[in-house]
């Protein structure tokens, strides 16, 4: 029979070779730009010598890329795609996508689901707009919860547990954060059971987002985000696009909570 696991407070059990490479996985994740070896090195505090065979492993394995220009390394979408695969997530997008065309083909606008990664959120599919013009992200596009309208979304309408759980990993991502500020926005998002709010990366745009809630999580558990641009092809206004938007989440929500 195995041990029992040890609470926190007493000691953890230790893997060197699997930490060294979930902090290489880690740190090129959160780079902007190619890392050398050198640059992954000072980046995780090990020298070249430490990881040099991590990398390769990581790279022959399709966890990281070797950049062909210059000899650096970029993290691949290997692990998003695992993540893609857990049954939740299929199921998710099987139920989602029907509703998120069927909303792109009645307004003309695009949509995309995301769901919550850590203090991010990351985006696990998409609808195009049926339009000419449009607003749109890729599949695996990821940015901070507290800068996207899906992120207040998520926030404002998941379980009290799981958003506890969140601010306590913001504070340490951020000692100054003003959670207190978060929370009074949050509230009223809550309130009026959508979010509306002007895009936190792009000028111009308005991020519409609706909760997909989950009756077995409590709570929220993807957001249905799209991004509204009044273009003069289809001048319609982000209350009408906002409503069929929560049509299509509640649509969602109730199948999901049905599977």
């Amino acid at each position: 029979m195995d041990p029992p696991l040890p609470d926190d407070k007493e000691r953890r059990y230790s893997a060197p070779a699997l930490e060294k490479g979930l902090d290489i996985l880690e740190f090129l994740s959160e780079s902007r730009e190619p890392q050398s070896l050198q640059q992954i090195g000072d980046g995780v505090g090990r020298t070249k010598g430490e990881i040099f065979r991590m990398v390769a492993v990581l790279a022959e394995r399709g966890y990281i890329e070797r950049t062909e220009a210059d000899d650096r390394f970029i993290v691949t979408d290997r692990l998003f795609r695992l993540g893609m695969n857990r049954p939740s997530n299929r199921s998710l997008i099987e139920i989602a996508l029907p509703f998120m065309n069927a909303f792109a083909d009645s307004t003309g606008y695009a949509c995309h689901l995301a769901v919550p990664s850590g203090t991010q959120i990351a985006v696990i599919a998409r609808v195009e707009s049926t339009s000419h013009i449009g607003f749109t992200v890729r599949i695996g596009y990821r940015q901070p919860l507290v800068l996207t309208g899906s992120g207040h979304c998520l926030l404002s309408f998941m379980s009290a547990r799981r958003r506890h759980r969140i601010y306590e990993e913001l504070r340490r991502e951020d000692p100054w954060i003003d959670l207190d500020a978060l929370t009074q926005t949050l509230d009223g998002f809550r309130a009026t059971g959508a979010v509306k709010r002007p895009s936190g990366t792009a000028e111009g745009v308005i991020d519409l987002s609706c909760p997909i809630l989950d009756s077995h999580e409590g709570g929220a558990v993807a957001a249905l985000t799209c991004p509204y641009l009044r273009t003069r092809q289809m001048p319609k206004e982000p209350e009408e696009i906002l409503a069929a938007l929560a049509e299509a989440a509640r649509r969602i929500s109730e199948t999901l909570s049905l599977d």
